[in-house]
């Protein structure tokens, strides 16, 4: 019983932790948007990007809420976009803040004209990612079913006092460990083979070195 009961947790919480990474990666046109408008306004691209606690979509104001406060305590630009790239995970969200941290060093004469182009091709990347991951979804679905059904049969027999005792023995203890064990690699196996290759991160940095600085 336990040990379902921490399989669906895994599963639940696993989902969850993607589904923030997601919800961040798809609010990125929006995000440049804002940001150019800030630029526009003649705000700085520190100031741009601190209003985004304010301003941004709910899935990233949190992220945005720590950068303000550790540059209000004397935090290095550089070094915040880059535990910025760190949150959000992605080779696209790399490529902003890599543009961002271009233009804070050499200027920004040009940062809105690079903004809206990166702004139209992280639209029609994910658009992409969107249409494909769609085909595959029957995959994970299929996984999550595939999953579950054994061990909500589990506990509809643990209802009957005969299933209940062949459970209670050593072996049926034993077989509970194996189908647990079995169930969390073809989940995860699964999982694997239905999510889509993501694009290598080119612009990584060392975060331990960034976060002694």
């Amino acid at each position: 019983m336990a040990s379902t009961l921490l399989l669906f947790a895994f599963m639940y919480k696993s989902k969850s932790a993607n589904k923030v990474l997601t919800d961040r990666i798809e609010s990125l046109p929006e995000v440049i948007e804002l940001i150019i408008s800030g630029l526009q306004a003649g705000m700085s691209i520190s100031e741009t990007l601190a209003n985004l606690a304010r301003i941004g979509p709910s899935c990233i104001k949190e992220v945005f809420v720590e950068f303000e406060n550790h540059l209000r305590n004397g935090g290095y630009f550089e070094n915040e976009l880059t535990l910025l790239k760190d949150e959000f995970k992605d080779p696209l969200a790399d490529q902003l803040f890599e543009s961002l941290i271009y233009a804070n060093k050499f200027g920004g004469r040009n940062a809105v004209k690079i903004l809206h182009e990166l702004a139209e091709f992280i639209a029609n990347d994910l658009s992409l990612r969107s249409e494909i991951s769609a085909r595959f979804g029957w995959v994970k679905n299929s996984a999550s079913l595939a999953a579950a059904a054994p061990w909500l049969l589990y506990l509809i027999l643990r209802t009957q006092e005969n299933a209940k005792s062949a459970y209670a023995q050593s072996f049926g203890q034993i077989l509970m460990i194996i189908g647990f064990v079995l169930t969390v690699i073809a989940y995860f196996w699964m999982q694997k083979i239905a999510t889509l290759p993501r694009p290598k991160r080119v612009f990584i940095r060392d975060i331990d070195s960034v976060k002694i600085k």
